[in-house]
């Protein structure tokens, strides 16, 4: 079986797999995400997101595809709110102007969505074409979102480029010899695609191009191929084997790949560390004023823990 789809079916099965039917986000489940660990992250989004508002007109459509618990979006408009309260022009122009929606596949993470997001008046769809049609100017923000499509990988061998495999035990073996991979790598070298996320990136940028906005993702992963495998499986916060019944499957992002697609829409982009996107905005004067958030900061921007392996990709018309 190929890698890619054995992710689709471990991770996407209308019935059991882990993306569609369970929360695993938290403490006491699998994994936590940066907006979980401090409120500071939606809260600088958020004046990033005003400054955009503030260069573009017209109505805006504000999605967050895969939002989790719900935590980033909540955070985001909670801070522009608390804004227009204080008669902030930037703020109130933007609720002025904006509708919500969440883009989730996830039942159970959907019905945690509606309890955090229950203050605001929010659209819920399930794939991103669903979302379109009622759309105006796009405001497209995702936070792990590309890790979590489907990769294969490619091995290079004395004889070139070999598809790696998934044997019936869900151990990884050599398959088909693929004459079309040219690419220049080391032997042993390890080349990982992800086609669904370069098809989404694609269906991305195209609707971006015609109705005008920005997208923003934060996700890990590099800005140039790194022959590696990086194919991971986590339960409880712990790595495990692959093969591992009811665990979360992931790859780091190939943002080098995504930001090329970009470009050939002829649109603009920024790829950038998450610890230099926060720096930007500010996030150690934030610091002073929050001394109990000092720990869950160095998290999200010391390059040994999140800063430097998460990136911020930026697209814009």
């Amino acid at each position: 079986m190929r890698i890619s789809d054995f992710m689709r079916a471990a991770l996407f099965d209308s019935e059991h797999g882990y993306y569609r039917t369970k929360n695993p986000i938290g403490k006491d489940s699998d994994f936590i995400t940066a907006p979980e660990i401090s409120q500071v992250f939606g809260e600088l989004l958020a004046a990033y997101l005003l400054q955009i508002s503030s260069t573009k007109t017209g109505e805006i459509s504000l999605v967050e595809m895969g939002a989790g618990r719900g935590t980033l979006l909540y955070d985001i408009v909670h801070t522009i709110r608390k804004l227009a309260r204080k008669n902030n022009q930037l703020a109130l122009d933007f609720l002025g102007r904006s509708k919500l929606h969440v883009i989730e596949i996830n039942k159970a993470l959907q019905k945690i969505q509606r309890e955090k997001l229950a203050d605001f008046s929010v659209s819920w769809h399930e794939r991103f074409e669903d979302f379109l049609p009622s759309t105006r100017q796009i405001f497209f923000i995702s936070n792990e979102l590309f890790d979590c499509f489907p990769i294969d990988q490619f091995v290079y061998t004395d004889l070139g480029w070999f598809e790696r495999l998934i044997d019936s035990e869900g151990k990884l073996t050599t398959g088909d010899f693929h004459p079309k991979i040219q690419i220049e790598a080391p032997f042993g070298a390890i080349f990982e695609r992800s086609y669904a996320a370069q098809n989404f990136m694609n269906q991305l940028c195209a609707a971006l191009k015609t109705k005008g906005g920005v997208a923003i993702s934060f996700d890990y992963g590099y800005s140039k191929t790194e022959f590696a495998n990086t194919l991971q499986a986590v339960k409880n916060h712990q790595k495990v084997s692959i093969e591992t019944k009811g665990c979360d499957l992931t790859a780091h992002v190939d943002f080098g790949a995504l930001d090329k697609i970009a470009k050939t829409h002829r649109l603009n982009s920024s790829l950038i560390t998450q610890r230099e996107f926060l720096l930007a905005l500010g996030i150690e004067e934030r610091r002073k004023n929050l001394p109990e958030e000092n720990q869950a900061i160095d998290r999200l921007i010391a390059p040994d823990q999140m800063g430097e392996l998460f990136k911020c990709h930026i697209i814009w018309d």
